[in-house]
């Protein structure tokens, strides 16, 4: 059973513990294991709040000589304090260490850090346009009053559009954004844990996406968790849950003619959670839809008969696809688990962005990393992404990203499929999207 624990470790440090989470809240009431580092070497020069001193430039608000990717501040922080035993950090300070401190001084100039995000945090959107470098755009409130916990939002021919509520449900609204009210008959929502503004919960709608033919047989494709079936074991505060994807109709205000296409053996249900879920569905232009299932399960990712940690691929009915990369198309296929046929790459921590790129003919997905590492995908046939033996960020408590790997287990860095795009510091990046219209050609 699983319980959660808070435990006073000492005055400025709060660890909780349970469902599968670890965090440090330190006396700043920052998240972040580097700030008592950062303070202990780099602050008598360049200030606790990073602005600087005489003795040092500024961090944040500036420009950086050297460069302020991840990597040149590692470079600046190893090679380029001066030829003193005290300022030779290459020497006084271990590589994960030097790497935390360019992850930490990188997050302070984006004016982002891990305790930013909050469930509830009022969101204000600038009356002026805002600037890229290609191209200046604004935004503007389509639809208010919705839950905080919204997850997905699907098109719909006539203008509306499909919205999830994690916890709440499955609404529509209007092309002028108006909400409906909830459509009836969708899987019952789990119950969620308040902590420090972050829900942790169960039994959550995820994604939903309409069948490439919606025009004429009316698919609608539900991803979500879902509670543990009788056969499971309850856990205590949050109960067992697992991704599973349904279809159906929306008749009368009401989810009707439900039919389960993707679904996993009730011992993969699992008390760790919903954050941790993945929960997105792409389809691709040859019959497929592809699902994301996070890291459920600590070890599941490198593990091939666990169906956490992976991107699934099958047909539009729920079938196995014959040219999947772990398919078994003999008698024996019987003996294969379903949701191990169904596996299309593995080694995924938490990928809540999936798209199909119609350019290119591929899957992609988005992918929240540990402290830094976040990733963009292109998705190749039975490959290995890493987690959690491998990744570009480090762990929250510090150190290599490597915790989960059994000591037996020989693993080879070069045998993983690289990241396309590494994202460090990271923005706890979710969701993402693929544009081909001509307002903003670049």
């Amino acid at each position: 059973m699983s319980t959660l624990k808070i435990v006073l470790l000492s005055v400025s440090v709060l660890a909780i513990a349970g469902s599968g989470f670890v965090y440090y809240w330190w006396e700043t009431g920052e998240l972040d294991l580097y700030v008592p580092m950062f303070r202990s070497h780099c602050a008598q020069c360049h200030g606790d709040d990073l602005r600087g001193t005489g003795a040092g430039p500024a961090l944040i608000e500036s420009e950086l000589k050297h460069g302020d990717t991840v990597t040149d501040l590692i470079d600046s922080i190893a090679n380029r304090h001066g030829a003193t035993q005290r300022d030779n950090f290459k020497d006084m300070l271990s590589e994960v260490d030097i790497k935390g401190l360019a992850i930490f001084i990188g997050e302070r100039r984006l004016g982002q850090r891990f305790t930013d995000f909050r469930f509830d945090t009022k969101i204000n959107i600038s009356e002026r346009s805002l600037k890229t470098q290609e191209h200046n755009f604004r935004i503007e409130a389509f639809a208010t009053g919705l839950d905080s916990m919204a997850f997905s939002i699907e098109p719909l021919p006539n203008g509306s559009f499909l919205l999830t509520e994690k916890e709440r449900g499955l609404s529509i609204i209007s092309a002028d954004g108006v909400q409906s009210k909830l459509i009836t008959g969708t899987p019952q929502t789990g119950s969620s844990l308040n902590l420090m503004g972050i829900k942790y919960g169960a039994g959550w709608l995820l994604d939903v996406a309409i069948h490439p033919d919606y025009e004429n047989n009316g698919w609608i494709y539900l991803h979500y968790t879902d509670l543990c079936p009788t056969e499971c074991i309850d856990a205590d505060p949050l109960k067992t849950s697992m991704n599973r994807l349904d279809r159906g109709r929306i008749r009368d205000g009401k989810w009707v003619d439900v039919e389960t296409i993707w679904q996993t053996d009730p011992v993969w249900y699992t008390s760790r959670v919903d954050t941790r879920a993945g929960g997105r569905t792409a389809f691709d232009d040859a019959g497929h839809i592809f699902i994301s299932v996070g890291m459920r399960d600590a070890y599941g990712p490198q593990d091939m008969t666990n169906p956490s940690g992976k991107i699934h691929r099958i047909n539009l009915d729920g079938s196995v696809p014959a040219d999947n990369p772990f398919a078994v198309a003999s008698q024996n296929a019987s003996d294969i688990p379903y949701t191990q046929q169904t596996i299309w790459t593995y080694g995924h921590r938490s990928p809540q962005g999936l798209e199909w790129n119609y350019n290119q003919g591929n899957a992609w997905n988005a992918e929240m990393g540990p402290g830094g590492g976040d990733e963009i995908n292109e998705l190749i046939a039975g490959r290995n992404y890493g987690w959690p033996y491998f990744s570009l960020g480090l762990e929250y408590s510090g150190g290599h990203v490597e915790r989960h790997k059994p000591k037996n287990v020989e693993f080879d860095v070069e045998s993983i499929e690289q990241t396309l795009v590494d994202i460090t510091p990271s923005p706890a990046i979710s969701s993402f999207a693929f544009y081909n219209g001509d307002q903003f050609p670049k």
